[in-house]
């Protein structure tokens, strides 16, 4: 994968989707992000230390386009494993280390059979406040590495893990997964609801067991324990 490194940027997501037309499997890597952004919007703090990354992947169809959601966590634990570290995949773009966010997983699409792949991970300690979820860092953890290194063995493990059926990718996330079998709340456009975790489908669809009925999210922000009441 070609890998083109900025100081600093808006977005990397914002330039891997300006990327031209016939670009497949090229990542922007910025330092620095100065409009970073999550699902929904959300302002992703950007300072210098972590890794701001974003895969540019053409694809035969969009139809596939959310397989990578699970593909990407699933190759970004196996890169937190390999510096000693035990993380956990969270439904449906984010992974945890013993309950702490350490880095989040933004989709889009240019329209163009392209999908962009943006990844944080938090290298240093996060400074901030009023945020959505607890997080860490792999400074936290104990790691000391660079944004170059983690890089280089996840696009390793990307790039392995394409070459599987998506069965395969699944397991993965399934056997790292965070929460199963818990009481969770998921926040929905049109409100919360609340049940146990009951599982993915072979879509990677969360079912949730309200009563004897399962219900089938494609989309939302899940809450575990006390946080989903707040």
């Amino acid at each position: 994968m070609e890998v083109i490194f900025k100081d600093s940027t808006q977005s990397t997501n914002e330039d891997a989707k300006a990327l031209p037309e016939n670009a497949d499997h090229v990542a922007v890597c910025a330092k620095t992000q100065t409009g970073g952004h999550g699902r929904l919007g959300r302002k992703w703090l950007s300072p210098a230390g972590n890794l701001y990354v974003s895969f540019c992947v053409r694809l035969d169809s969009l139809a596939s386009a959310g397989n990578y959601s699970f593909l990407s966590a699933a190759a970004l634990a196996q890169t937190l494993e390999s510096f000693g570290l035990h993380p956990r995949c969270k439904w449906p773009n984010d992974l945890l280390i013993d309950g702490k966010k350490v880095s989040g997983i933004l989709l889009e699409t240019d329209g163009k059979n392209r999908l962009v792949v943006g990844i944080g991970v938090n290298l240093l300690p996060v400074e901030a406040e009023n945020l959505l979820y607890p997080v860490t860092s792999l400074a936290n953890e104990g790691v000391d590495t660079t944004p170059r290194e983690v890089l280089s063995r996840l696009i390793e493990r990307f790039e392995a893990l394409e070459k599987l059926p998506f069965s395969a990718v699944l397991d993965g996330w399934r056997k790292r997964a965070y929460g199963l079998g818990q009481p969770i709340t998921v926040n929905l456009p049109t409100g919360k609801v609340q049940g146990t975790f009951y599982g993915l489908d072979n879509d990677g669809v969360l079912l949730l067991k309200c009563g004897q009925q399962i219900m089938r999210i494609t989309a939302g922000d899940v809450f575990f324990g006390e946080q989903g009441k707040k």
